[in-house]
């Protein structure tokens, strides 16, 4: 059982590590943009998509600290543990819904994309 732990609790870094990553190479490269081409405007689904990646890696992050917090401190039967499973529940939903809107964004910009020509 300990090493199913520690698995999980590597795997919950691991994740958290490669969020973090992802979110700053997101923001750094629309900084770098920002720099490049200080009058640019976005189309709708460029800042969409956009938004969406920032929320999955967002909210994975807030459910890495919160399910990290929970691991660390023993907290079970307290309200911060209640209110830490709670915050994990809801960044888990909110990045599971965030990742099923991408791939129907992506469709739907594609459709959109094929009406015009």
């Amino acid at each position: 059982m300990i090493g199913a732990a520690s698995w999980s609790v590597g795997m919950l870094i691991a994740s958290a590590i490669a969020a973090l990553s992802g979110l700053s190479w997101l923001l750094y490269r629309a900084y770098q943009e920002e720099k490049q081409f200080p009058l640019r405007e976005y189309s709708p689904q460029e800042a969409y998509g956009e938004t969406l990646w920032r929320m999955i890696f967002v909210y994975w992050l807030v459910y890495c600290g919160a399910r990290g917090l929970q691991i660390a401190v023993p907290l079970e039967g307290t309200d911060l543990g209640q209110m830490c499973k709670i915050t994990a529940l809801l960044a888990f939903l909110l990045t599971v819904s965030s990742l099923l809107c991408l791939p129907m964004h992506y469709w739907q910009a594609r459709q959109r994309q094929q009406q015009l020509n």
